[in-house]
């Protein structure tokens, strides 16, 4: 799987099933790389409270405000991962919520975020 730089300090990636982690060889606990790993794989690929996206936003941003990189992790990068990146940028970077769902589309081959992730978001975010 590969990482994928949406921005210079924000990426997305799949790092497999929990406990799959380890076989990073160049991994330090916490990165992958120079980018600190949030690991959003607790989140389901249906209904989520609204406050389980807050809480993902909310960590990510906290690592940005300090000027470190970040890459959001699930399991295989395709939906979660990218679902916070999109809250990410609207929340953090003051992104239009389409624009970020386009950037992250155009930066991210295998992205396909689904629907009840979007439409948290939006709820979330008020469009």
């Amino acid at each position: 799987m590969t990482m994928h730089n949406i921005l210079s300090n924000l990426a997305t990636h799949g790092i497999g099933k929990p406990g799959i982690i380890e076989r990073y060889v160049n991994c330090e606990i916490g990165f992958i790389d120079d980018f600190r790993i949030i690991d959003v794989r607790t989140l389901i690929d249906g209904d989520n409270a609204p406050s389980e996206y807050v809480l993902n936003i909310v960590r990510v941003t906290s690592y940005l405000e300090l000027h470190e990189k970040v890459v959001i992790c699930s399991s295989v990068g395709v939906s979660r991962s990218n679902a916070i990146a999109v809250g990410v940028l609207v929340r953090y970077f003051k992104m239009d919520f389409y624009k970020a769902i386009e950037l992250v589309i155009s930066k991210v081959t295998i992205c396909n975020i689904l629907q009840p992730h979007i439409i948290a978001l939006q709820k979330l975010v008020g469009c």
